[in-house]
């Protein structure tokens, strides 16, 4: 369809293609489901299309998240739902030609070698070839819609590269300017084919052409934009993939290239153990040791727990809403204050996993002290996880306030701590995440105390904090109890060079 050089510029279109051999695996998985009858699980082909795209798209957009005023935010959104439905109906095209690959001329079913030869040449042209294409197109799509959101210019000029590579057909419109609100510019607007590397800057009026001008220019981009996903401006339309491109073609629930894919929902807790064993392929920083399960524990007095080897066990009323969540996200839907707090209990058993020195005897206060390290870390990330599972974190407060835990006095003390000591959390909260990470839990004290101590505003000597952290372990010390310590002890935190 695309083919592997660029139509542009000449060059070879890079290797995006996923690991060779976790291919192989599931093309041999659609094979055996192929002549067995089985239900044929779309997942995997889907979801690494859709990583790799919306990858694209964030490095065209320069980020992967954005504040709420910055235009970028509202693209990402569009361009997410868009890719989302774009990388569904290409693996339902995939799909349908891996089930005519089951026959041979005759209508005989073939057999599983020939078939999953079958499957995984079809698969390689897809997931390589055309994927590299596809990538390179997000990539410059949501460069260029970027460019037509912040471009703050009365005139807009059209320009190439200006090398030998350039096609003679967008040579053609080098220099063309008119208004940006010429609707000229809904449809020459790059990229204009496979690879191009067009553009558009500022202009200015004296350069607009009495001769070349918009009805000339329609006239000549007609013919190579008409009837393609070319004939766009992703900028105004806020789509990268239109309707015009043949995979929508092949199921009517995508034909608008806009609507988010029915993905099957999850249903079971071996569903959600094998939606993060793909999780953790992904973000293997949450598993030093690898994953291995998420399981079912009716033990009391706990929301949840880890080996910290890669299983974590979680209750009933947690993995429900977990499971509920994950499927919120798949349908495009806000998640519930119920299921973001089913996920902050999950995230804090996966930061548990991150701890690279593994499990350690630890004393009843030191376990404390390891798990405030944790929580607040744990929380301070929610958003971040949030995002990588698809969705965002509705109820902020989360981060602050997390009463199904019994770690949430001792947090909300340490947080009391950062703020009297007028510590910037931001760096304290990077020096305790490396230290949960890096050190042993029995070292966790020292870096809780330590990064308040090279943080604060203040000249507090570390024995200092690390009695005020202490402090936090009691446990019934309340809130106000722990503000009305400091507020005594506040001779203890001294102007720095006083």
């Amino acid at each position: 369809m695309y083919g592997s050089r660029c139509d542009c510029c000449g060059g070879e279109l890079h290797d995006l293609a996923d690991d060779t051999e976790d291919w192989d695996k599931i093309y041999e998985d659609i094979a055996r489901q192929l002549l067995n009858g089985e239900d044929l699980n779309t997942d995997a082909v889907y979801n690494r299309t859709a990583k790799q795209l919306i990858s694209a798209m964030n490095k065209g957009l320069g980020g992967t998240s954005f504040d709420d005023n910055d235009s970028r935010q509202a693209l990402q959104s569009a361009f997410k739902a868009n890719l989302e439905a774009f990388s569904y109906a290409k693996t339902l095209t995939q799909f349908k030609l891996f089930k005519d690959a089951m026959f041979n001329d005759k209508g005989q079913i073939q057999s599983f070698a020939t078939v999953k030869k079958a499957v995984a040449d079809t698969g390689e042209v897809f997931n390589r070839n055309y994927l590299a294409a596809e990538h390179q197109f997000v990539t410059q799509s949501a460069i260029m819609a970027n460019k037509w959101e912040t471009m703050d210019a009365e005139y807009l000029e059209f320009t190439t590269v200006g090398d030998s590579r350039v096609r003679l057909e967008h040579k053609l419109f080098d220099k063309f300017t008119a208004l940006k609100t010429d609707p000229i510019w809904k449809r020459l607007y790059t990229p204009l084919s496979w690879g191009c590397r067009c553009t558009i800057i500022p202009g200015i009026n004296k350069n607009v052409s009495k001769e070349y001008d918009s009805e000339w220019a329609n006239k000549v981009v007609d013919p190579l934009v008409k009837g393609t996903i070319f004939d766009n401006n992703v900028g105004i339309s806020k789509v990268i993939f239109t309707d015009k491109h043949p995979y929508f073609k092949v199921d009517e629930k995508t034909s608008k290239g806009t609507e988010k894919p029915v993905i099957k929902e999850l249903k079971t807790t071996k569903d959600v153990s094998n939606y993060f064993s793909e999780f953790a392929k992904n973000n293997p920083e949450y598993f030093e040791r690898g994953f291995k399960e998420i399981k079912l524990t009716s033990q009391k007095g706990v929301n949840g727990f880890t080996d910290m080897n890669g299983t974590i066990a979680l209750k009933k009323d947690i993995l429900d809403p977990i499971k509920e969540g994950l499927n919120a996200i798949k349908r495009g839907e806000k998640t519930t204050f119920e299921q973001e707090k089913a996920f902050s209990t999950l995230h804090h058993e996966m930061w548990h996993n991150a701890n690279k020195p593994g499990n350690v005897g630890l004393s009843k206060d030191g376990t404390k002290i390891m798990e405030l390290a944790n929580e607040f870390v744990a929380r301070n990330t929610l958003g971040d996880f949030m995002k990588k599972l698809g969705g965002n974190l509705e109820h902020t407060e989360l981060m602050t306030n997390r009463t199904n835990t019994g770690y949430n006095t001792m947090v909300r003390n340490y947080d009391q701590l950062i703020a009297f000591a007028k510590a910037d959390k931001t760096k304290v909260l990077e020096d305790v995440k490396k230290g949960l990470i890096d050190k042993k839990y029995v070292e966790q004290m020292d870096v809780l105390a330590n990064a308040i101590k090279k943080h604060s505003y203040y000249d507090i000597e570390e024995k200092s904090a690390r009695g005020f952290i202490a402090a936090t372990l009691k446990d019934k010390i309340k809130e106000t109890d722990y503000n009305n310590l400091l507020e005594y002890n506040k001779k203890l935190f001294k102007t720095k060079g006083g």
